[in-house]
């Protein structure tokens, strides 16, 4: 029975989700930085390139649509907060500038651990069925889940110290 919350048909356009996403990802982050100067066809044209290209790569499609979720609660966390921030009187640009830090620290630290957990799906980690129980190669190392909880640990801690200490140093 075919009900209005039914969406596994949306599967199918997947691709090309992540082909818009990234379109605009691209057109916009060249907008804003004025890499290539004030040329909007340009930059267009580049985004749109760079999106078809994206296609290509299963592992960054996968990644993609693994990671967006996470993206989109963090842009819509970053409104909210920047609407109550506003709403009980907040016009501190300082502020501001702190929740753009975390904000931009969230989204790099979510699209890292995506693509590492996505490429951990094709290594096998050591001491599971099939897995490589060498510790002599790097990626073995790297992306056991040990090591990937101390790096964001230690990524937390850092950005902590960074902003209690109230000093703009990024």
């Amino acid at each position: 029975m075919a009900t209005f919350l039914d969406i596994t048909g949306i599967q199918g356009f997947s691709s090309l989700f992540v082909f818009v996403f990234v379109w605009v990802v691209i057109y916009a982050g060249l907008g804003i930085t004025k890499v290539l100067g004030d040329h909007k066809g340009i930059n267009a044209l580049l985004g749109f390139f760079v999106a078809l290209f994206t296609l290509f790569s299963p592992v960054i499609v996968d990644t993609i649509q693994f990671i967006s979720p996470w993206i989109a609660v963090v842009l819509l966390f970053g409104v909210f907060a920047t609407a109550g921030f506003r709403y009980l009187g907040g016009s501190d640009e300082h502020s501001l500038g702190n929740l753009k830090l975390v904000t931009v620290v969230l989204l790099i630290l979510i699209v890292t651990v995506g693509f590492l957990a996505k490429l951990r799906e094709g290594v096998k980690a050591p001491g599971e069925e099939g897995g490589d129980d060498d510790f002599s190669k790097p990626l073995n190392v790297l992306l056991h889940p040990r090591i990937l909880g101390a790096i964001v640990l230690m990524i937390i801690a850092i950005f902590t110290i960074v902003l209690l200490a109230g000093k703009q140093y990024m």
